[in-house]
C-alpha cells in the first residue's frame, strides 16, 4: 500500500532525472571554475552514483517510515522524523563514501569546507527531497479526496434502479424509506410505501447509499433516517429503535450490542 503512491507518480524516473541536474548545479556552487577534464569527469560520475545511492536510502526511509508512522496518524510528528532520518542516513553514507573515495585516490585528508559548505548544501538538497515525497503523497491524498466527492456526487444524483417489466426507473434517495429481506427477497420500499423487488443483496445496496441517510439497522433492514423516530435502551447493551408508523414496516427493530454504540453516534448526527 505505501508504496504505491509513490509508483503512481513515478518518482524513480524523476529523481534518475533529477540527480544529475542537482550534482551539476553542485558543481557550479562549489567551484568558482569548472574544467571538465577527465577527473572532473570522472569525480562527477562518481558523486552523481553516491547521489543516486542517498536518494535511495531516504526512499527506503520513507517507504519505512510508510509502514511504522504514516502521515495521518501524525503528520507533524512524521515529518520531523522523516527529515531527520533521512539526513542521518544519506549524510551519514555521503561523509563516508566520500572519506573511502579520498583516501583511495588521496593522500591529502577532505577540505575542511566539506564538513561545512558542502554539507550544507546536500541538507538542503535532502530538505528538497523530502519535499517533493511530501508533496507527492499530499497531493495523491487531495486527488483521493476529490475522486470520493466525485463518486458520492455520482452516488447521490443517480438514486436506485428497480425493474419494472422492461423498463428502468431511478427512485431518488429522497424518496426512499427502507431496504428489507423477507423470505430471501431483497425489498425496496418508497415513502409512498410502495416496494420494489431487487437483484442486489443488502451488503451491496449499502455501499451505494449515502451513509448520512440510511442506517443498516440488522441483517434484514436497512432505513432511511426519516423511518427512524427513536430509540430506547433494552437489555444486555443492546437498543429498541422506534419507527415511524409505516405500512410493511415494524414499529420497532432491536440493534445488536456490538451495533449499539456506532447507531448512536450516526443518530446524534443525523439530527444537525
Amino acid at each position: 500500500m505505501p508504496a504505491k503512491y509513490l509508483n503512481k507518480y513515478n518518482d524513480v524516473l524523476l529523481f534518475l532525472v533529477l540527480i544529475p541536474l542537482i550534482n551539476t548545479i553542485n558543481y557550479h556552487l562549489t567551484y568558482a571554475r569548472i574544467r571538465w577534464d577527465w577527473y572532473t569527469i570522472t569525480t562527477y560520475l562518481i558523486d552523481t552514483a553516491s547521489g543516486y545511492i542517498a536518494w535511495w536510502l531516504i526512499r527506503k526511509v520513507i517507504l519505512a517510515l510508510d509502514q511504522s508512522l504514516p502521515y495521518a496518524q501524525a503528520p507533524v510528528k512524521r515529518i520531523t522524523y522523516q527529515i531527520l532520518l533521512t539526513n542521518i542516513v544519506a549524510q551519514g553514507f555521503i561523509i563516508m563514501s566520500t572519506e573511502i573515495i579520498n583516501a583511495i585516490f588521496t593522500d591529502a585528508p577532505l577540505p575542511s569546507n566539506f564538513y561545512t559548505y558542502n554539507l550544507f548544501i546536500f541538507f538542503i538538497w535532502i530538505l528538497v527531497i523530502n519535499g517533493i515525497y511530501i508533496g507527492i503523497y499530499f497531493y495523491d491524498q487531495w486527488g483521493r479526496v476529490l475522486s470520493l466527492r466525485e463518486k458520492d456526487r455520482e452516488i447521490r444524483s443517480k438514486g436506485v434502479e428497480v425493474q419494472l417489466g422492461k423498463m428502468v426507473k431511478t427512485i431518488s434517495f429522497k424518496d426512499i424509506l427502507a431496504f428489507y429481506v423477507e423470505e430471501g427477497v431483497t425489498y425496496l420500499m418508497t415513502i409512498e410505501s410502495k416496494s420494489y423487488i431487487l437483484d442486489k443483496s443488502l451488503n451491496k445496496i449499502m455501499e451505494q447509499l449515502p451513509a448520512e441517510y440510511f442506517y443498516r439497522l440488522n441483517r434484514k433492514y436497512i432505513l432511511h433516517r426519516s423511518a427512524i423516530h427513536g430509540y430506547q435502551r433494552g437489555v444486555n447493551g443492546k437498543l429498541n429503535t422506534i419507527l415511524n408508523p409505516f405500512q410493511n414496516l415494524p414499529t420497532e427493530i432491536i440493534i445488536s450490542r456490538t451495533t449499539a454504540p456506532h447507531f448512536k453516534k450516526w443518530f446524534r448526527a443525523s439530527l444537525t
